[in-house]
């Protein structure tokens, strides 16, 4: 009988499927708790139970576009979702939004009554906004909040400061944390106001090197991928071959899996070996400047 020590258990039971649920499944998103993530979830699981202070701490999750931002937060918001009390009430411990792509504190303020649920006019005021918004904070229980793409913020001109002022008096009056995330342009947004910036503790997710903990990712992560035969992706034939073509940021990494174990199943092997990653259709990151001079 083969051995499947190389698969978790529930990814082991996976094999029984047909091969096109077995390539669906290799391109499904799977969390994978590495030691930098892990690290930063808890300081993030620390802000929920901090005791309402005049000065509420917050986080900002930095990084390059790809490199797990997004991923963090998600996990984070959902492990806190929405409960309901015996009287019917809702309590929301957390609430996560994204920063607009065109931000104002009025699109700041619709963002967070959108995410609520809560109906209301674009062309309301922006004072009218802000008091439903917070009405509806209190009422739920929010004691964090959670904005993705911060590094919108640069794109603000003149009303940066503005919505600033905004985030900053919501955790000021309301006793709640920020979680911010963004690329490196969200630490050039927080310099807008020193103040604020103050309140930050920076959470770095630093460019992934060919290292230890990088072949930890690579073990852990082929153990959720329902291939019969073991790929022994940390090995050195595979690691440096696959570093080289995902490059530093563990988005990359993570599709350039998802694609080639789709591509090995597909061409029916059990296995990511040399051959289905040079098969593989895969744009490599430094490859981008050569398709940029070439049309």
């Amino acid at each position: 009988m083969r051995s499947m020590d190389h698969l978790e258990p529930e990814t082991a039971a996976m094999l029984e499927l047909p091969t096109d649920e077995r390539v669906m499944l290799c391109k499904t998103d799977r969390w994978v708790g590495y030691t930098r993530a892990t690290q930063i979830m808890n300081r993030l699981d620390q802000l929920l139970v901090y005791p309402k202070s005049l000065r509420m701490p917050s986080v900002l999750i930095v990084g390059r576009s790809g490199n797990g931002k997004s991923s963090i937060v998600e996990r984070f918001c959902s492990r806190y979702p929405v409960q309901m009390t015996a009287t019917g009430n809702a309590i929301s411990p957390v609430l996560q939004i994204s920063m607009p792509e065109t931000p104002s504190e009025s699109e700041f303020w619709s963002e967070i009554l959108w995410a609520m649920g809560i109906s209301h006019g674009d062309k309301d005021s922006i004072l009218l906004k802000k008091k439903q918004a917070k009405s509806i904070l209190i009422q739920v229980g929010i004691r964090v909040l959670v904005i993705d793409e911060f590094n919108n913020l640069t794109t603000a001109g003149k009303g940066a400061g503005d919505l600033l002022a905004a985030i900053k008096g919501i955790s000021n009056v309301l006793k709640i944390s920020i979680i911010a995330a963004g690329t490196q342009a969200a630490i050039n947004a927080l310099n807008l106001e020193p103040q604020m910036k103050s309140r930050f503790d920076p959470a770095a997710l630093d460019r992934w090197k060919l290292n230890v903990e990088y072949l930890r990712f690579l073990t852990s992560y082929q153990r959720l991928l329902p291939l019969a035969e073991p790929s022994d992706l940390a090995s050195r034939e595979l690691a440096p071959i696959i570093y080289s073509m995902a490059g530093e940021t563990i988005g990359s990494t993570v599709n350039l899996l998802k694609a080639a174990a789709s591509h090995a199943l597909l061409s029916g092997k059990e296995r990511i070996d040399r051959d289905v990653l040079k098969d593989v259709v895969w744009t490599a990151q430094d490859e981008w400047d050569d398709i940029a001079r070439r049309v």
